[in-house]
């Protein structure tokens, strides 16, 4: 068995960002002699993109933030709007002009911003930095190889294991689309695999073949899932017209502004729930300044001799909620509000420092959730037609009853009730499991044979600052969330700009 020097779990954002970074390190380097071998495993059929970025995604969704905000590298952000203002005409006419009629209302909103080059106020279609990205990283693929650097070969198969071999090599086994497996060894292995897949809320097999239950509205991809839900409607009576969505995470969100795009799905609808544990949404992002003194509570705090972790947590907690009062955040307060509490986390000890941000962090973040307008107006569309309904609680079961699926679920750990309407149509949007529960076979086994060690958020994997969770085994992409060293200090990776930032460091490693 050959044994390669690199092999990458995944080929998503973290990946290519990675790569290209590590290719031009060996440009700079410029030794044939060292050729590098790499290889990246990819259980789906699209490389190099990921699920935000790639076919997955609808190319009607749009960035989480501005495009302005999206990099934190000015000479990344000029390379990128050089490349856009370049290629507008063409881009512009492929996504207004084949994307129905999401693509035209974004288009009309964005418009004054887009000519006055107004970047701050734009969300734009994600499917075009996956194409931006896809361009840099076969130009840099292109230069290794031609000067004779580096291979990099890909394997379409799932990774379900790994175990350390003889001479401290990595063995990476996966299974292919035909269920049977091989394996292959590597000096270095990076594990670049995404978020861990979304835990399973309900079980599935309670329900009647004629529920469409939707675990994953990325699987296959969403256009697909939405193509299925006008399908169900169509067949059904009309008092069994009913969606209910679990989760109202960025996912969520995003799934009912593009169904909103589709006027004839949405005639057919009479009401969608999402179930939650906030009951809401994320907030609308403002970028006016309606707080004259966002800091009450902390700088209250912070005049007191001395305090815990617990006092500065909820100070954080009573200022944020000044900041989003009404359903709006205001992005100027909640980075005051952040930038202070992060100040005063300092005078803390270590344990206070690696709590906060393997568990408080994120705990924070979910109560100022954003959105841009885009995805606030889609969701606003469903709720001035009285067609949605916010619920807040947990989901406990769901079961099938007269051909409908009928939610159980907990209200502020009140006894567990039934929501008073059926559903012909359940759409999994909750969050991840822990790691030492995922269903990803992957993710599961790394914990359980103690290769990597799941951090304190529980979702995370815990990394020195050169990104090793065990000898020569790196992390990279949201698995880092929950990690505080030199070099890693965020409790939230689901950032394409972070990730960007974090590869170089990264591909020094691998380099070395």
């Amino acid at each position: 068995m050959q044994t390669n020097d690199i092999v990458i779990i995944g080929s998503g954002i973290a990946c290519t960002s990675t790569l290209i970074e590590l290719f031009n390190n060996l440009v700079l380097q410029n030794n044939p002699q060292n050729k590098l071998s790499i290889t990246v495993i990819e259980k789906h059929h699209e490389f190099w993109k990921g699920i935000p970025y790639g076919s997955r995604s609808s190319q009607n969704a749009l960035t989480i933030t501005s495009i302005n905000d999206f990099f934190t590298s000015d000479k990344e952000r000029a390379l990128f709007f050089e490349w856009l203002y370049a290629n507008m005409e063409e881009l512009h006419n492929h996504y207004v002009l084949n994307n129905g009629n999401t693509s035209k209302t974004w288009y009309e909103n964005n418009r004054k911003a887009i000519e006055e080059k107004d970047w701050y106020k734009v969300y734009i279609p994600r499917f075009i930095f996956g194409k931006y990205q896809l361009l840099r990283f076969n130009k840099a693929l292109k230069t290794v190889e031609e000067k004779g650097l580096a291979t990099v070969n890909t394997i379409n198969a799932e990774a379900i294991n790994v175990e350390v071999t003889e001479g401290d090599l990595y063995e990476i086994t996966f299974e292919k689309a035909d269920r049977s497996t091989d394996k292959i060894k590597t000096r270095k292995l990076v594990v670049a695999t995404g978020s861990a897949p979304s835990g399973e809320i309900v079980d599935p097999s309670a329900l009647d073949d004629n529920i469409l239950y939707i675990k994953d509205v990325y699987e296959p991809d969403t256009e697909t899932n939405i193509e299925k839900i006008r399908h169900v409607l169509s067949g059904a009576n009309e008092t069994e017209k009913n969606i209910l969505i679990i989760g109202s995470n960025a996912s969520s969100l995003e799934f009912l502004y593009l169904l909103s795009g589709h006027p004839d799905i949405k005639a057919l609808i009479n009401k969608i729930t999402v179930l939650s544990k906030s009951g809401s949404l994320p907030n609308h992002i403002s970028n006016d300044t309606f707080v004259d003194n966002p800091l009450v509570n902390l700088n209250e705090l912070k005049s007191k001799e001395s305090f815990n972790l617990e006092a500065l947590i909820d100070a954080a907690r009573k200022d944020i909620k000044i900041a989003t009062q009404d359903g709006v955040v205001i992005t100027s307060s909640i980075d005051k509000i952040i930038g202070c509490t992060i100040e005063m986390l300092n005078q803390l000890d270590d344990d206070a420092k690696n709590t906060f941000f393997g568990i408080y962090g994120m705990q924070l973040s979910n109560i100022f959730r954003r959105a841009g307008n885009d995805y606030k107006g889609g969701a606003q569309s469903w709720i001035n037609s009285g067609q949605l309904q916010l619920v807040k609680g947990a989901a406990v079961s769901l079961e099938s009853a007269d051909g409908l699926g009928v939610i159980n679920y907990i209200d502020e750990n009140r006894p567990a009730k039934k929501y008073d309407a059926g559903f012909k149509i359940v759409i999994n949007c909750s969050g991840s499991d822990n790691l030492d529960c995922s269903s990803s076979r992957l993710l599961y086994n790394l914990v359980h044979n103690k290769l990597c060690k799941m951090n304190l958020s529980g979702k995370g994997v815990y990394v020195n600052d050169k990104f090793e969770a065990a000898p020569n085994l790196y992390v990279i992409g949201p698995l880092l969330g929950g990690n505080r060293n030199n070099r890693i200090y965020f409790w939230h990776l689901e950032n394409a700009s972070r990730l960007m930032y974090l590869a170089p460091y990264l591909a020094k490693e691998l380099a070395e």
